[in-house]
């Protein structure tokens, strides 16, 4: 099982649960990990074996950009079920950063875990 991480996608979003929020883009931090039988790639040196990270990553964005949510919680199920959908990945963990939703300066973000139904 192999595991690739793509850090700091950095996209703009409407999301929020403020009058604001849902009228104005906000940055979003987005990081996507997932696992995938890496072995036939591997061996095969053969992209068609492999996920294809770069179609990982646009989806992620595009999905990012067009969605309209309140919640951090509510994009990460999305995110993940958008990633879950490419053959192989049989588990993904979306972590959402906002850095406009702390008053100090903080980042705060979500992290959840999807796994592939058996």
């Amino acid at each position: 099982m192999g595991t690739v991480k793509i850090d700091d996608l950095r996209v703009s979003a409407v999301i929020g649960t403020l009058e604001y929020e849902k009228l104005h883009r906000q940055q979003l931090i987005i990081g996507v990990e997932f696992d995938y039988d890496s072995r036939r790639a591997a061996q095969t040196d053969d992209l068609f074996a492999s996920v294809d990270y770069s179609a990982v990553e646009r989806k992620v964005v595009e999905n990012s950009e067009l969605s309209r949510f309140e919640l951090l919680e509510t994009l990460a199920l999305h995110l993940g079920k958008t990633v879950l959908s490419f053959a192989g990945v049989t588990r993904v963990k979306i972590t959402i950063g906002k850095p406009a939703a702390s008053a100090f300066g903080a980042m705060i973000s979500y992290s959840e875990e999807f796994f592939a139904e058996a």
